[in-house]
């Protein structure tokens, strides 16, 4: 949450408990969510002080600057649990980004059952990286390798 404040001042990300009413066991660690000055959903799950899950979406469509705030959002977390550069972390993203659109493309083209452009990435020990584009939302997901 501290990373997120720092690198991304001006969204001035702040990080609130949810109000979840449900049954049985509830989801895995202590989960926040993230609200920015735009229209950016985020979740952030922990297990104490270690990482657990992240993840981040927006609605399509989306204006410039709610791309920009996006990309911004998804390159900090990944700077910050995967231990990349911000260069190496842009390069990626901007490469992960750049396949879902065309997977998500193909998957319209071939009018399958579920339209999706999918993509991950393993980093290795610091966690999994992956992005879920659909016609309706962009999704950026990060987790603890399991």
């Amino acid at each position: 949450m501290a990373h997120m404040q720092k690198a991304l001042p001006d969204l001035d990300p702040k990080f609130v408990r949810p109000v979840v009413v449900s049954r049985g066991a509830g989801a895995r660690g202590d989960t926040r969510d993230m609200v920015v000055k735009l229209q950016i959903d985020g979740q952030l799950t922990c297990e104490g002080d270690r990482f657990v899950r992240f993840e981040a979406r927006v609605q399509e469509p989306s204006s410039p600057a709610l791309r920009d705030g996006f990309f911004r959002v998804q390159q900090a977390a990944a700077v910050h649990k995967l231990r990349w550069t911000p260069a190496h972390a842009a390069s990626e993203l901007q490469a992960m980004t750049a396949e879902a659109a065309d997977y998500l493309r193909g998957s319209i083209e071939r009018e399958d059952y579920s339209v999706a452009g999918k993509v991950e990435r393993h980093a290795g020990e610091a966690g999994d990286v992956g992005l879920i584009w659909t016609r309706n939302d962009r999704t950026f997901i990060l987790v603890e390798y399991q």
